[in-house]
């Protein structure tokens, strides 16, 4: 025989179970809302001109001793700088490099008594912000080894952009921006709307030549590029 004080037991039971699977049921459905999301990515690019350039300019004479070879490197290093200042290039962005003596090894003089004895050589430095400066200079350079009769023996040029803190922020800015035009569009093809960002996150910014993937350090163009990653919530 069934007790009135164990049906009313059963229906308290039943009516927990009850709403309990209600919340369970609504909290499902929620993280299903919530866990709608789309991930993108957004691009912005600027196209800058170098602000920097740092010209090397090698200088060697060979001898018999380095007595002999000193005021050889001293005349030529002299010449050097004369040609970088009527260039326009200031004192202050010249370094001129210790002079390194290397001496011609029994092996090599064995198979070749003429080889000289000794060689000489250092390097010029030039880091300045004055990119016309550099590239005129660096046009030069075969003329200043006529001048110098082979005392300067080659030369390196480059070009590099320091700006990016710059760029930083308006850069960021349209990079998310482009990733929300994504999905908006995402949005609209699946028919819901865009909502919060769930999760955003920075690429690192890559300085290419204009049209590569990869930097040409000869190049005075400069492409500034940087991609944002970022997840929105989706929502009916």
């Amino acid at each position: 025989m069934i007790r009135l004080a164990d049906v009313a037991t059963a229906l308290i039971v039943a009516s927990g179970l009850a709403v309990m699977g209600f919340f369970i049921g609504d909290g499902l459905r929620n993280i299903r809302s919530t866990d709608r999301y789309v991930n993108v990515r957004g691009l912005s690019e600027r196209d800058v001109t170098a602000d920097t350039a740092k010209l090397l300019i090698h200088i060697e004479h060979a001898g018999s001793a380095p007595t002999a070879i000193f005021p050889l490197i001293a005349e030529t290093q002299k010449l050097v700088l004369a040609f970088l200042t009527q260039e326009g290039i200031k004192e202050a962005e010249i370094e001129t490099g210790q002079w390194t003596t290397v001496r011609t090894t029994a092996q090599d003089l064995k198979d070749d008594p003429s080889l000289p004895h000794y060689a000489v050589s250092s390097v010029i430095s030039v880091t300045t912000h004055d990119i016309e400066a550099t590239q005129s200079a660096y046009r030069k350079i075969n003329d200043l080894r006529i001048k110098t009769k082979g005392g300067v023996t080659g030369s390196d040029v480059s070009y590099s952009f320091t700006g990016v803190g710059q760029l930083r922020a308006e850069m960021i800015a349209a990079a998310t921006k482009d990733a929300r035009n994504a999905a908006v569009q995402f949005a609209a093809d699946s028919g819901s709307k865009v909502g919060s960002i769930r999760n955003a996150s920075q690429g690192i910014f890559q300085i290419t030549a204009p049209g590569q993937d990869s930097e040409d350090a000869q190049s005075v163009r400069k492409n500034v590029r940087v991609v944002t990653t970022v997840d929105y919530q989706l929502k009916d």
